[in-house]
């Protein structure tokens, strides 16, 4: 991902709300591949961060590739976890990612 977005560095951009936005839009249109590359730029913006993890693995969920798919959503997971316990977040979310990663299947 560095490598495709070699200008975007971690903590310095203030677009992940708008990233995070556009790139639900374009999930929920099937337009994959702008999904991809939107989720890619907020996962690198925002590395500690797990929304950008969460929607690559949505989008590789819906493209078949679910090896990536169970990847991002256990690094989202993870992320999450994190998160909760120091009040950033809702344990709803937690509870969501979990069930999204269960869907998944087992690990390969």
């Amino acid at each position: 991902m560095r490598q495709e977005f070699p200008h975007i560095r971690p903590f310095e951009e203030e677009n992940d709300i708008y990233w995070w936005n556009t790139g639900w839009d374009a999930l929920k249109v099937n337009q994959l591949a702008q999904a991809e590359r939107i989720f890619k730029k907020l996962a690198l913006a925002q590395p500690e961060h797990f929304d950008g993890y969460y929607g690559l693995a949505l989008v590789y969920q819906r493209r078949r590739r679910l090896a990536d798919a169970i990847l991002f959503a256990d690094e989202a997971i993870r992320l999450a976890e994190i998160l909760f316990p120091q009040g950033d977040l809702d344990p709803i979310t937690v509870e969501e990612l979990k069930t999204f990663r269960a869907q998944l299947g087992p690990a390969a």
